[in-house]
């Protein structure tokens, strides 16, 4: 995708997430996760800056994405903490409350999925396996 390719130009490290992630299509807008974290400044003008976005919602790390006339919402994380993150926003929610109960949940470092599932103990779920 355009915007993943623009942004890694710009040095930041983004991954799909929400329910788009799990394959659930339409969705209300488009979710990435930064791993990372930048003063909401540099937000500003780093997404300013992206031909793939217009109307910048100055502070929020929100846009809307071009041609597609949907709203992009970008969330970030220090990168140890990236696998749970990652779980978190990709949900869907009820099945991440179940899985915030268990022992050894927002533990880092966790700089994957994989990482994050198995300081909990549970094997890796894909995605679209997610919350059955």
């Amino acid at each position: 995708m355009a915007l993943l390719s623009w942004a890694d130009s710009c040095g930041l490290d983004l991954s799909r997430t929400g329910a788009w992630r799990r394959g659930i299509w339409p969705v209300e807008r488009l979710e990435y996760l930064c791993r990372g974290v930048l003063p909401a400044e540099a937000w500003d003008l780093i997404l300013a800056g992206c031909p793939h976005l217009a109307d910048v919602a100055a502070g929020q790390r929100e846009a809307t994405a071009v041609p597609l006339k949907m709203r992009v919402k970008f969330f970030q994380v220090p990168p140890e903490l990236f696998g749970f993150a990652q779980i978190s926003h990709t949900g869907p929610e009820s099945w991440v409350r179940s899985l915030r109960q268990r022992s050894g949940w927002d533990q880092g470092p966790a700089w994957d999925e994989d990482g994050a599932f198995a300081r909990i103990g549970f094997n890796y779920a894909g995605p679209e396996e997610r919350g059955g």
